[in-house]
């Protein structure tokens, strides 16, 4: 199922993570694009299977209420739109 929504969402500039949904506990990344292991500074396997709330992201500055609805929205598979500061590997 994967192998085929990757090839429209891979574009240049394309930046994004695919998760299991089916798997309650963490929704775990299954796929992560070029571009957003270049922008976060991650190799692929060292983003693979973490959960896509994506926490090995958050910072010093990251709204912690912001992150506690993530994780609300995700545990009641509701949509969550918001902005949050995320922070680079390196």
């Amino acid at each position: 199922m994967i192998k085929s929504i990757i090839p429209y969402c891979q574009l240049d500039d394309s930046n994004f993570i695919l998760a299991n949904a089916q798997v309650a506990k963490g929704f775990p990344i299954v796929y992560c694009s070029d571009g957003f292991c270049e922008l976060a500074g991650f190799a692929r396997t060292e983003v693979m299977q973490k959960s896509c709330s994506c926490k090995f992201l958050f910072g010093v500055e990251t709204n912690e209420q912001l992150m506690l609805q993530i994780e609300k929205s995700l545990e009641e598979k509701t949509e969550f739109k918001g902005e949050i500061m995320f922070y680079k590997k390196n």
